[in-house]
């Protein structure tokens, strides 16, 4: 089926935009809204959060919601770009569609139903698009599609050469599926540690602005110096207090260093130079001009300047 620039066919564009609308979706209300047979919407789904773009709402576990733009097209693109798969999405494309999901909900277009999409997992994607040092989670409880287990958001913050912390409540390394997203964050180099119990459900981003999630006061945006230095000293001395998560019954897994790739372009973006970023990555020059070549040609750039700028403009970095 026709690629739509964006890296998916036109089929899970149409489902990807309609999940846009609407905070959660259930599989019949997507097929009535999209008039398609139910196994079809099924298929297209399981594609969607296959590639990132859809997961298990955190507020309803039997529904589903669409990964914000600005997370989930980036993350599309990285994956493509690692492992040359097609069709490749366009940079300019995202961008502009990412520019305009964001006017939309500016403006206020929140769908036919008029239902408020700015829920928990929503404010944490869009403010961790911008995160530049480290992201500190605070995890008391499982839940599936909660943001502290979303691997787009890990992925992002990783691309951008950030650092992730994340301090889990005993409890939680128990629930079904949280010890393979351990896993997984242990193959990322995210460090992961548990204490008994752990009070504030929350995400601090660069110690400037952090988001909480309270069950008597709902979501809050927190920018307060004041409330922001409280809360992270708090979540330094659950740090220091918390026990190392080992993976039972399984072999320790060394991690995965980020795609060399990845990091030329995060380097080129600085400004370095072929020879400067060689130096720091302990390869040849050779390796790093073909490495600006395949990032030039993915991302349509003209000049590797116009490659860092482009990569940064659509968040792949």
């Amino acid at each position: 089926m026709a690629d739509t620039g964006i890296g998916l066919d036109v089929r899970s564009e149409l489902l990807y935009r309609t999940m846009l609308q609407r905070a959660t979706w259930r599989t019949r209300e997507l097929a009535q809204t999209l008039a398609w047979p139910t196994d079809q919407v099924v298929r297209v789904l399981d594609t969607l959060r296959a590639e990132g773009l859809a997961s298990v709402s955190g507020e309803d576990g039997t529904a589903s919601r669409a990964v914000e733009p600005c997370i989930a097209l980036p993350t599309l693109l990285a994956s493509r770009m690692r492992e040359g798969r097609s069709p490749q999405p366009c940079p300019v494309r995202i961008g502009r569609f990412i520019a305009l999901h964001e006017q939309a909900e500016r403006f206020g277009d929140s769908g036919e139903s008029g239902e408020n999409r700015h829920d928990a997992s929503v404010i944490i994607e869009r403010l961790v698009a911008k995160v530049q040092r480290e992201v500190v989670l605070l995890v008391p409880h499982h839940d599936e599609g909660g943001f502290e287990f979303s691997r787009p958001v890990v992925d992002m913050v990783l691309r951008r050469g950030a650092k992730v912390r994340a301090v889990w409540a005993s409890s939680v390394i128990k629930a079904p599926g949280a010890m393979a997203h351990a896993q997984w964050l242990s193959q990322e180099g995210v460090a992961l540690r548990s204490v008994s119990t752990l009070p504030p459900r929350a995400m601090i981003m660069d110690g400037a602005v952090a988001v909480v999630v309270d069950e008597t006061e709902g979501i809050r945006v927190v920018r307060s110096a004041a409330e922001l230095e409280r809360l992270s000293a708090l979540a330094e001395r659950f740090w220091e207090r918390g026990a190392t998560v080992r993976q039972t019954g399984r072999q320790p897994v060394a991690p995965t260093r980020r795609p060399r790739s990845e990091v030329v372009l995060r380097l080129l973006s600085e400004g370095l130079t072929d020879d400067a970023i060689a130096r720091r990555l302990g390869c040849s020059v050779r390796t790093v001009r073909n490495d600006v070549a395949s990032a030039m040609e993915a991302l349509d750039a003209r000049s590797r300047f116009q490659a860092g700028a482009r990569a940064m403009q659509v968040g792949l970095i």
